[in-house]
């Protein structure tokens, strides 16, 4: 498929923060395989599909200072088509930057295999399954974020691991999702106070600076968003 076959829902024009080092445009998928109760884009996945943005935003791409894209959703890599929308953007000479859940390795193999990617910013939910699915409300295990980062460290294109606390983990689950992790960033962010995806969704009250002490602990490379 070409890149003009490629349903974009949104695109923002500028961002100096989402690709690191680069002036970059937010370009945003529809639909999602999770169902995130702090989910600050519930519009992008549980609504209705508006009308397709990409003509508008492959024309303002166009003689613009914009040195890369950042492809976000939703999932991103649930489109079938996100190969040719992908070689289309490489094509204008822009770096590519994918944000992704974590929980579609084989999808993921294939944009890396293809060349398709410069950067990678993958999720890290929870630290256990069954957090995982309490915060996710799927039946994901984090054995497929585990296989995620082996296709990663394979591909040998540069990624980073954000975190959005919404709990304080325990220091054994910690532990050991940090051996699979190696020398990845780990961005830590916070909830947002905006309309989220589960409107009765109350999160957790917790020392927040502990739980980034906690991760520093176990990870070789903290950052707090």
């Amino acid at each position: 498929m070409a890149v003009e076959d490629f349903f974009l829902a949104d695109y923002q024009h500028v961002s100096l923060m989402e690709y690191p080092g680069k002036i970059s445009s937010i370009a945003f998928t529809h639909g999602c395989n999770l169902r995130c109760r702090y989910c600050h884009n519930p519009a992008l996945v549980a609504g209705r599909k508006g009308s397709n943005r990409l003509p508008d935003f492959l024309d303002y791409l166009k003689g613009k200072d914009i040195e890369a894209v950042a492809l976000t959703g939703g999932e991103p890599l649930l489109a079938d088509d996100i190969a040719g929308f992908l070689k289309g953007i490489v094509d204008m000479g822009l770096a590519v930057k994918l944000d992704t859940n974590g929980f579609l390795p084989n999808r993921l193999k294939k944009v890396l295999s293809a060349g398709l990617v410069d950067y990678v910013a993958v999720d890290l939910k929870a630290f256990n399954d069954v957090d995982l699915k309490a915060i996710v409300r799927t039946n994901h295990k984090l054995d497929s974020f585990f296989r995620t980062l082996d296709v990663l460290k394979t591909s040998g294109v540069p990624f980073e691991i954000r975190h959005t606390i919404w709990k304080m983990p325990s220091e054994a689950d910690v532990a050991s999702v940090a051996e699979h992790v190696g020398d990845a960033p780990l961005f830590v962010q916070t909830l947002r106070d905006v309309r989220m995806l589960d409107k009765s969704y109350k999160p957790e009250i917790f020392d927040r600076s502990a739980a980034v002490e906690l991760f520093e602990k176990y990870f070789k490379d903290v950052r707090v968003r």
